[in-house]
């Protein structure tokens, strides 16, 4: 398996399973986990967690190692790409939730998904 590739579908299982357990101590701690999208109410619990963690994570992990491949330099745009998409995209958990303790966790998932892009690609490119 190639270095990227590896590194960052180790950084998307740990990105998961920080959320994960942010989703549980937010659940703790009384947030609702829901978000209103479109009008609708939508409940965040494991299930999408996952999928919306390592899913995205995990493609845009396959993504990179063929840019790379013909680019080798671009990890490291990609690496800040990412790294400011997950900042810019807290502006939606925290203005969708239904409560402030929903809006921090969520936004701070986001966080979590972009920091560990980051680090995936920062690392592969020190290398």
């Amino acid at each position: 398996m190639p270095e990227l590739v590896r590194r960052g579908l180790i950084a998307a299982g740990i990105a998961t399973g920080v959320n994960l357990t942010i989703l549980g101590i937010a659940t703790a701690a009384g947030a609702s986990m829901v978000v209103v999208q479109g009008g609708t109410e939508i409940a965040v619990g494991i299930m999408p967690v996952l999928v919306a963690t390592f899913a995205p994570l995990a493609l845009a992990t396959i993504a990179a190692w063929l840019l790379a491949e013909r680019w080798p330099r671009s990890t490291r745009i990609l690496a800040w790409t990412g790294l400011v998409a997950a900042a810019a995209s807290t502006i939606l958990p925290l203005s969708g939730a239904l409560d402030a303790g929903t809006g921090i966790a969520l936004a701070v998932m986001h966080l979590v998904a972009g920091a560990s892009w980051f680090a995936a690609l920062v690392s592969h490119r020190r290398r």
